[in-house]
């Protein structure tokens, strides 16, 4: 069942001439952990931007339970590139914005969920830390922890570990299946990537979006049972053709858009 719907949705921001995404349609189920990849300036963030509530489309319909999505909501949690971390507040305090703001933790009970959450990221001895004295890659994941606060049944991610080291990235990672599979109904998750193994171990499905303005060229589905294990994963002959398709897919898409700018400059 179809719980994030985008009917043929266009989005021209004021004052461009070419539309960041053109006429997109695409259907994420209720549960679903969805990765999106492809080329930079396709239109992944301003997708993201879309579900969320704050960019309008220019055309079409975005719909949540078949309801118009015109403003944000704690229905949806969104986790930026930009760690988006108040900067006046320390890691701990973010946290317990957060939780008390979701309505499910207060007093005592937030600070101590917020500290499990800190421990969860691994950063447990940085809770009286403001942003500016945290790494990039700690800010993010104290974003990722406040985003798990919200407890919110769908989860929109733009490139969440791009800023993060490899170990970490990659128990952030294990700890998103951790929060997607939850107690009870799954979390439905839209997760931007340029990493296409990390959509591969990570996604039920994989959108391949095509050069600007952003369009879906195919939807792979994953087909890894799950558990899923790293190391048996990548030498998988059908993960290895997987990702040779998309890569092939993506170079493909990139050669003739190049192509065709060279064309219209008369290269």
């Amino acid at each position: 069942m179809a719980l994030l719907k985008l009917e043929s949705v266009s989005l021209t921001y004021p004052g461009d001439e070419r539309p960041a995404i053109d006429n997109l349609t695409l259907r994420i189920d209720q549960g679903e952990l969805l990765a999106v990849v492809g080329p930079s300036g396709c239109g992944k963030s301003s997708t993201i931007s879309l579900l969320a509530g704050l960019t309008p489309a220019t055309s079409g319909l975005l719909t949540l339970h078949d309801s118009p999505i015109l403003t944000p909501g704690p229905d949806r949690a969104v986790v930026f590139q930009d760690y988006s971390l108040f900067p006046w507040m320390t890691a701990l305090d973010n946290i317990i914005f957060a939780l008390q703001e979701s309505g499910r933790f207060t007093g005592k009970a937030a600070i101590a969920e917020a500290n499990k959450l800190l421990d969860m990221v691994g950063l447990s001895s940085y809770s009286q830390k403001y942003p500016s004295e945290l790494s990039g890659g700690m800010r993010q994941r104290v974003a990722i922890a406040r985003a798990f606060a919200l407890d919110a049944p769908v989860y929109l991610m733009d490139e969440p570990f791009g800023a993060v080291d490899a170990k970490n990235r990659v128990t952030l990672q294990d700890l998103l299946l951790k929060l997607w599979g939850g107690e009870g109904n799954k979390k439905t998750v839209f997760l931007v990537t340029h990493d296409i193994d990390e959509a591969l171990y990570l996604a039920d499905r994989i959108a391949v979006f095509t050069p600007g303005p952003g369009r879906v060229l195919k939807i792979i589905d994953v087909p890894f049972p799950r558990p899923r294990r790293r190391f048996f994963l990548v030498q998988d002959p059908r993960y290895i053709a997987l990702r040779n398709e998309i890569l092939s897919l993506l170079q493909k898409e990139i050669l003739e858009e190049l192509q065709q700018v060279e064309g219209g400059a008369g290269i």
